[in-house]
């Protein structure tokens, strides 16, 4: 089986931004949480949401699509898988903790989270005119930040799996876990 690797943080954060740095030097695959949940509805003849729709619609029922998702495309993957996703959801009445046996599913053999500054979430979140996001205050990005690596640490140990807390310079020691050179339970 393929290397699998977790990185989780809030939207906006810079997930998809650091994994296109890293992939110019390193060989992986991204498999963004979003996009399975939408190609498992159109496997199944489901009307496809919108982004906006999943993260205010049925959180909780969508990760078995996800999780579907995720298994259909990894069994044509050979190389490292990265999937980017998160520990909690912005949902429509507060945030929503993703359960461990989503990710166990998943059979990883890493979780991260990555973390920014909240000034610069907010900042990356109001530039980006592509996704609606819902708008939040720098006070209330840190609780969140605070809160998903909290439950991503703890998916973690549940899982028993490395974990590590990156920042958007990290790509040599997410690269490490990608590899599988970074064994250590609980870095950051």
């Amino acid at each position: 089986m393929s290397r699998r690797v977790a990185l989780l943080g809030l939207s906006g954060v810079g997930k998809t931004t650091l994994l296109n740095r890293l992939s110019d030097k390193l060989a992986f695959t991204h498999l963004e949480a979003s996009r399975l949940i939408k190609a498992e509805q159109a496997r199944r003849s489901v009307a496809a949401q919108s982004s906006e729709a999943l993260r205010t619609g049925p959180v909780l029922d969508n990760q078995a699509l996800l999780v579907a998702g995720f298994q259909h495309e990894a069994r044509s993957i050979d190389g490292a898988i990265v999937f980017d996703g998160h520990s909690v959801i912005d949902g429509g009445n507060g945030l929503i903790e993703i359960p461990a046996d989503v990710f166990a599913a998943l059979e990883l053999d890493a979780i991260c989270i990555l973390q920014a500054a909240p000034a610069e979430i907010l900042l990356r979140r109001q530039g980006d005119s592509a996704r609606l996001r819902p708008v939040r205050s720098e006070e209330a990005l840190a609780e969140h930040q605070e809160k998903a690596t909290k439950v991503a640490r703890a998916i973690a140990e549940q899982l028993n799996v490395p974990f590590a807390l990156l920042g958007n310079a990290d790509e040599t020691k997410l690269a490490a876990l990608i590899r599988g050179t970074q064994q250590n339970r609980a870095t950051g």
